[in-house]
């Protein structure tokens, strides 16, 4: 019955567009239906005969307004291959959209949506492209620049911004060479290098030398695996303390910080009072922790270690409660250090105007690790000291740290020597330096009638005073 109905809606609408008019009896047979189904078997008759007739007439006039509106198809829609008829209306042709949802079902359809879904490849492909573009590029540039095939390690002291400084820049100077270093922060103390030389965790090492000259039995079981290749700017060690404290042995049983545990700073302190015969208590922090703890009166006084490099020192003691205590020159201190002066120049906020302060310098070297003579690791080691020495100028100019214009090639220690500088320095020797000569003549009478510096740090003095003379020219 419902088909019946269906048909019956559809014939009046083609009936009013010029078929053949049935509209009474389809409005009657509605009218039965709905009402109680009286005469059901005659109204179903006339209804199908009815509606036979108007599909037929519908599908030619579908036919023939397709064809008329071939011609005149909107742009973006296409033609239904079917008479589609909608509340009694004729539909002609439909939005290009419609396939994709229609013809899922059907085989041939898939076509379409295949399509829709491909075509992002294209688009995806280019942006392929750049990134495998740049392999080439990394592989090419690296080589123009002639990189290094090996690439040394260097420990330095990690709590020691100096020491980094100088670090980084002597990387920079034997890089210019084809020479790659790479920075270690860490430990650099007896033991630490010790542990180094073992494990083969670097290839060379900036530490102080006095730490390994006060203890020789530590070190000699390595010392001739780790030869040292030169001595690098020595570093001055101050003690800060409150104005109350005016010698440097009131510091005997009170607490005093050190620096940071297994620092070169903690190291140098103790070989320094030990050597002074002095005891105070030790406390292990950092740097910036213990200034804190000495401005709350909780310690008597703290050591460090070339604190040139430490924003935390430059910005302390502007309250002038505190003053650098003097460590006066004498000859038990010659073994391991050598003598320096302090002034307000390089502390405002704890040297007075006039003041002068005597203290002493650790000295530092670059040591070769598990390198000894005739070794493999002893011709990579020479391979950096031939750059390092050749170069040594770079490290000279304007923008690097002043301290290198103190460094003396030739100055030695008591200490093995790496082969390879040695003999550079033998082979720069060789030409004479009469001047050279004449200020070590006066530096040997000085050091033999007082206490002043000793005969081996003459070559420093001298660098030092060229130096001098050429910036005052």
């Amino acid at each position: 019955m419902m088909t019946s109905v269906g048909r019956l809606r559809i014939g009046r609408r083609v009936a009013s567009s010029g078929a053949e008019p049935q509209p009474e009896t389809g409005r009657k047979t509605f009218i039965g239906v709905a009402a109680a189904c009286v005469g059901a078997a005659t109204l179903a008759a006339s209804s199908g005969a009815d509606g036979q007739s108007a599909t037929d007439q519908s599908q030619t006039e579908a036919s023939q307004s397709q064809d008329q509106s071939a011609s005149s198809l909107p742009p973006g829609m296409e033609r239904y291959d079917h008479p589609v008829f909608k509340d009694g209306h004729l539909l002609l042709w439909h939005g290009a959209w419609r396939d994709r949802v229609k013809i899922t079902p059907k085989p041939a359809a898939p076509s379409r949506p295949v399509q829709a879904v491909a075509a992002p490849k294209p688009v995806a492909a280019p942006a392929a492209q750049p990134v495998a573009a740049p392999a080439p590029q990394v592989k090419t540039v690296p080589a123009q620049q002639s990189a290094p095939a090996h690439e040394f390690v260097v420990l330095a002291d990690a709590d020691d911004s100096c020491v980094t400084r100088l670090a980084g820049e002597f990387a920079a100077a034997v890089h210019l060479d084809g020479v790659g270093v790479r920075i270690l922060p860490g430990h650099v103390t007896a033991s630490a290098l010790a542990a180094a030389v073992q494990s083969d965790s670097a290839d060379l090492a900036i530490a102080p030398l006095d730490a390994l000259l006060a203890n020789p039995k530590t070190s000699a079981g390595w010392r001739d695996r780790a030869p040292f290749v030169a001595r690098l700017p020595a570093e001055p060690i101050e003690i800060v303390a409150p104005r109350e404290t005016a010698d440097i042995r009131q510091l005997a049983g009170r607490d005093v910080g050190y620096g940071a545990a297994d620092s070169s700073s903690a190291s140098s302190a103790a070989i320094l009072f030990n050597t002074l015969g002095i005891a105070p208590h030790a406390v292990c922090a950092p740097l910036a922790a213990q200034l804190a703890d000495l401005a709350a009166g909780k310690l008597a006084a703290v050591v460090l270690v070339d604190g040139r490099c430490s924003k935390a020192l430059a910005g302390f003691g502007a309250d002038h409660r505190f003053h650098e205590i003097a460590v006066h020159w004498s000859s038990a201190l010659a073994a391991l250090y050598v003598p320096a002066r302090l002034t307000a120049k390089d502390r405002p906020s704890l040297i007075d105007s006039e003041e002068k302060i005597d203290t002493v310098e650790a000295p530092r070297a670059l040591f070769a690790l598990d390198a000894a003579s005739d070794t493999p690791r002893a011709a990579g080691a020479a391979t950096v000291a031939k750059s390092f020495f050749n170069g040594f100028d770079r490290l000279l100019e304007p923008d690097r740290d002043q301290a290198w214009r103190a460094v003396n090639l030739a100055a030695d220690a008591p200490w093995p020597r790496l082969k390879a500088a040695q003999a550079w320095v033998d082979d720069a020797e060789s030409a004479t330096n009469p001047p050279l000569e004449a200020f070590r003549s006066v530096a040997r009478s000085v050091a033999a009638g007082s206490d002043g510096p000793a005969a081996q740090d003459s070559d420093r003095l001298f660098d030092s005073l060229m130096h001098w003379r050429g910036t005052a020219q």
